[in-house]
């Protein structure tokens, strides 16, 4: 109990930030909080990690991230050691809580003919569900929950937090269905976020959206597993080969392992180690 009256507590000094006082944090936070999204009629949860010396009239790059309150984001750790170590100047990291309910889908089954159950987090996404479904909200899910994403998850972050709107100071990182979602956005929305860490990526329309050779689209770290399914390698390829065509910046590589966040974790802090360096 005494830990959620901390965290309650310096949730309630960063929403009066807009005072004339100034909050310094003397210990990095961890903070859960939500929004209303008129979008998808439902309030969403999204967690913060706000950097030790946190200073509320300064400015951080953030990482807007999938599946919030999952070990997949469970990077406080990470970030206070690269931090208290130099090796990263501060960063805001902040994910976005996906809707675990299950989703009542007929479309998938197991080798045996078993029916698979996804979850609404499956149709917000992926957008390769919708026209399959008859549910309208279902059907719906994905463009509905992109657009909490970009309008009302960002923009209540860095409004609230005192963050530059500039695409530079924008970092996505996502990884499975959630790196797909991802690739959809920097394809839909090349000059909404300027770099990208999408890693074992499942699904984002690779092959069926429509690149443009003339776009600069957003730096993208892209990540898959040695001991992946071929056709995560497969469109990896072709990802590469239409970032080549536009001549935009990908660093695409190949790590030793599976589709597993013991992996994905060392790959987050290889490459946040270079791009915020201190």
């Amino acid at each position: 109990m005494r830990n959620i009256l901390i965290i309650f507590s310096v949730s309630c000094l960063v929403l009066s930030c807009r005072t004339s006082q100034t909050l310094v944090l003397t210990d990095s936070v961890v903070i859960t909080d939500s929004l209303f999204s008129r979008y998808l009629s439902e309030y969403r949860k999204h967690t913060v990690y706000l950097p030790k010396g946190f200073n509320s009239k300064k400015s951080y790059p953030v990482i807007f991230s999938t599946d919030g309150g999952s070990s997949i984001t469970d990077k406080k750790s990470v970030f206070d050691s690269l931090i208290n170590l130099k090796i990263i100047n501060p960063v805001i990291f902040v994910a976005s809580h996906a809707n675990s309910k299950i989703a009542d889908s007929t479309m998938q089954t197991t080798g045996d003919g078993k029916k698979v159950f996804l979850s609404y987090r499956n149709f917000e996404y992926i957008n390769d569900y919708s026209s399959a479904v008859k549910d309208s909200v279902l059907a719906n899910r994905f463009k509905n929950h992109k657009s909490y994403f970009v309008r009302e998850f960002i923009k209540q972050v860095e409004e609230k937090y005192r963050l530059k709107k500039k695409k530079s100071n924008r970092h996505f990182y996502g990884v499975s269905n959630g790196g797909g979602f991802g690739i959809h956005l920097l394809n839909s929305d090349p000059q909404l976020i300027g770099t990208y860490l999408c890693f074992s990526v499942f699904g984002g329309g690779i092959q069926t959206n429509k690149w443009d050779s003339k776009t600069n689209y957003p730096n993208l770290y892209l990540r898959y597993g040695s001991e992946e399914p071929s056709f995560l390698k497969d469109e990896a390829f072709i990802l590469k080969e239409k970032y080549s065509d536009s001549k935009s910046f990908i660093d695409s590589d190949e790590f030793m392992g599976r589709h597993s966040n013991q992996y994905w974790e060392k790959e987050f802090t290889e490459i946040i180690s270079r791009l915020f360096k201190d």
